[in-house]
């Protein structure tokens, strides 16, 4: 691991932005593209400080940001985007189409997630402001995208979220794959990211098996960074999505509510975890990532599928 990160960081730095005064939740990806520097899923307002001191310590300054990528736009990869932009009308955004209106208005995107977190919402995340539609450059997958001596390809991988898309760098053979493929703090155990309301089994399959297409050697995951042995993770994030999605279908057939329903998920995913992972880790995970919301997001997938199937039957 020690040589792919020595590799890796000779034009890209990993930074980790502190959430919550938390290690290895969000990371952004510093970019150093020649001409100008990028940054991938730049994180919330609410770790501005952490980005700006990044910057401040390899010599670098907002000003100095030509361009965001952003694999979607939840609050913890991309709510910072408008923030930036208005201290540097300069960057160009690049979102997908899905996601761009809620970047130039994201009125719906805060009341959705009032609903998650409350009146709390902002002093958690931050300010979600809006992104001038000028400063937007829309992707629907399949774009080559030149940044400075670099080029990247943008890869639509819906599942988690239907304005996800991943960025495969052709040189580097890293893709940059946000949540499409999990959450892996370690090496011996990745964490589906399935929370509503987007969450599609399908097509998070499909967007797996687009990203192993292009054959990458690493992948960077904004939870939490660069991580080699792409085949092992691959099939280990669909095996146990499979195992969690079938354990949450069989829930909703059980005579209780949805909030014991998943605090059941919750208790056979830390008893799967304690088994794989050390004590700090499994911590790390209770503390960081709240596996309720995975078991509401795959039980809304799940609805839905049994909503369509009674419909096409009638």
């Amino acid at each position: 691991m020690r040589d792919i990160e020595d590799n890796f960081s000779t034009s890209n730095v990993t930074i980790d932005l502190k959430h919550g005064n938390r290690d290895r939740y969000i990371a952004c990806c510093l970019m150093d593209c020649g001409q100008e520097l990028a940054l991938l899923d730049p994180g919330p307002s609410s770790t501005l400080d952490e980005l700006r001191r990044n910057l401040d310590e390899r010599g670098a300054s907002i000003s100095d940001i030509g361009t965001v990528l952003l694999t979607h736009i939840h609050f913890d990869h991309a709510g910072v985007t408008g923030t930036l932009v208005e201290q540097n009308p300069r960057i160009r955004v690049f979102v997908h189409e899905r996601g761009a209106a809620h970047l130039i208005d994201p009125e719906r995107l805060l009341k959705s997630a009032s609903r998650v977190f409350g009146s709390d919402i902002e002093e958690f995340w931050g300010a979600f402001k809006p992104v001038p539609v000028r400063n937007l450059s829309v992707l629907n997958g399949g774009e080559e995208i030149t940044i400075g001596k670099r080029q990247f390809e943008a890869l639509y991988t819906p599942g988690h979220a239907i304005h996800h898309v991943s960025y495969f760098e052709m040189d580097s053979k890293v893709a940059f794959v946000g949540d499409a493929a999990g959450v892996r703090t370690t090496d011996s155990y990745v964490y589906p990211a399935t929370p509503p309301p987007d969450v599609d089994l399908a097509q998070l399959n499909e967007s797996v098996n687009l990203i192993e297409s292009r054959q990458p050697q690493r992948l960077f995951l904004t939870h939490f960074g660069l991580a080699g042995n792409v085949k092992w993770h691959m099939t280990e994030f669909r095996k146990r999505l499979e195992r969690w999605s079938e354990f949450v279908r069989l829930s909703l057939d059980h005579d209780a509510d949805d909030a014991s329903r998943a605090q059941d998920f919750s208790e056979m995913v830390k008893a799967e975890m304690s088994s794989v992972v050390t004590p700090e880790e499994a911590l790390w995970f209770e503390h960081s990532i709240s596996s309720r919301h995975n078991w509401y997001g795959l039980a809304r997938y799940w609805r839905r599928q049994r909503e369509l199937s009674s419909g096409a039957s009638k």
